[in-house]
């Protein structure tokens, strides 16, 4: 009988901020275990929380065999790989010295806003095993700054975000960038004359969502994809390049999945310069539509690997966002709630806040407006590129801004 382990830990302080001051300060350390035992093309799965011995699971994890679920694919074996990405994690006390001068920051200069959230340090470990000679070792600690802006004369229930994720904090970056960004909250504009308009976002989440959805090999394979028979096919501007993408440095999280597959260089294109290559798959979806398997598994530690998401990301293909503009100002998004693309792939969402921006810096806030296009559109003809993020500080990890041109409602 084979036997697979799933161990998570998460260890994380986090200060609760309510009007600008520390209202709580709250740690945990949470262990997740997991056992999975296979025999006669079944799988058996068991887990708890806390400290439990793993003997107990194991017998658990037999006797629910007897459920026959079936699992006919291969384990993953024979690979070794511990992986640690901060050994210098972000202790409570440095935490809260943080937070402490960024509160006092906020109180002294921006009296008009009320700052409310989360500013916590997590460390976390994720580590697989099994009795095929398995054993991969995820470690890594990042600190993750939210804070919810609200005017004190404001009827919304907020108005603004700060953000900040990373592995070391930097005051003075943090400060050079929010302090103009909170300036320029305070400046309303009007929108620029026109249409259609070049909008810019740190975190397209809409668009990240569909494509996930998208190129799910098991919707692929069904039909029920807007890319289902388009394999091989250019579907957008030559420009686009995206990968699942499982490198730890890019986004925090383990560089395998959960059924121990790690892929080479830890990505896998799926579009490449703009021209379906592939579907992500899980062993499962793999073999049923004889498709590549792409290591896309996803699940709890005590639940059967499953095809849902994975983490997806652009490849860089512009250096010069200032010059892409050409002198014509830009939009860029920060808060974006309610919209979502359709099964065809339309989309519409109000931006509730939203900057004039002209390649180099944030100028003022922009009134609510809405935006429109198509996904054929806004990674075709109408997209202008993906940029390293040199302009925006939002921490120490690489991020991007994207940016189309969109109708714009007012």
């Amino acid at each position: 009988m084979k036997q697979e382990s799933i161990t998570i830990r998460e260890k994380e302080t986090a200060a609760k901020i309510q009007n600008t001051h520390i209202n709580a300060v709250r740690t945990k350390d949470i262990t997740k275990k997991g056992v999975r035992v296979f025999a006669d093309g079944n799988i058996g799965i068991s887990g708890a929380i806390g400290d439990v011995a793993e003997e107990k699971l194991v017998e658990n994890a037999i006797q629910n065999l007897s459920v026959g679920i079936e699992y006919p694919y291969p384990i993953s074996r024979d690979r070794k790989d511990h992986r640690s990405y901060n050994d210098n994690p972000m202790t409570a006390g440095e935490l809260l010295s943080i937070t402490e001068s960024i509160l006092e920051t906020l109180r002294k200069e921006y009296p008009d806003f009320d700052f409310s959230e989360t500013i916590s340090a997590n460390e976390i470990m994720t580590e697989m095993r099994n009795s095929e000679g398995l054993d991969l070792k995820y470690e890594d600690a990042h600190y993750s700054l939210g804070l919810i802006l609200k005017e004190k004369k404001s009827a919304n229930l907020f108005d603004g975000i700060l953000m900040c994720v990373g592995c070391r904090f930097d005051m003075d970056k943090f400060w050079a960038f929010n302090r103009p960004y909170l300036e320029a909250y305070r400046n309303r504009v009007a929108l620029p004359e026109g249409e259609v308009l070049p909008v810019f976002t740190m975190e397209p989440d809409n668009l990240m969502s569909f494509l996930n959805r998208s190129l799910n090999g098991e919707r692929f394979a069904t039909g029920s994809s807007i890319f289902s028979g388009k394999m091989g096919e250019q579907l957008f501007n030559e420009k686009v390049t995206l990968e699942q993408n499982r490198n730890p440095l890019h986004q925090p999280g383990a560089f395998f999945d959960m059924e121990g597959v790690v892929l080479p260089e830890d990505r896998h294109v799926l579009i490449e310069s703009g021209k379906l290559v592939s579907v992500f798959t899980d062993k499962k979806n793999a073999h049923l539509y004889n498709l590549p398997h792409t290591g896309s598994a996803s699940g709890a530690y005590d639940g059967m690997p499953s095809l849902t998401t994975v983490p997806l990301r652009f490849r860089t293909d512009s250096k010069d966002l200032k010059g892409a503009l050409k002198g014509q100002p830009a939009i860029l998004t920060v808060i974006s709630s309610g919209g979502d693309f359709t099964p065809d792939g339309s989309f519409a969402a109000p931006v509730q806040v939203g900057f004039l921006f002209d390649g180099e810096r944030i100028i003022g806030r922009l009134p609510e407006f809405t935006m429109r296009s198509h996904i054929s559109k806004m990674l075709g003809e109408d997209y202008i590129g993906t940029f390293d993020n040199t302009v925006f500080y939002i921490g120490d990890l690489p991020t991007q801004v994207q940016g189309y041109y969109m109708t714009i409602m007012k």
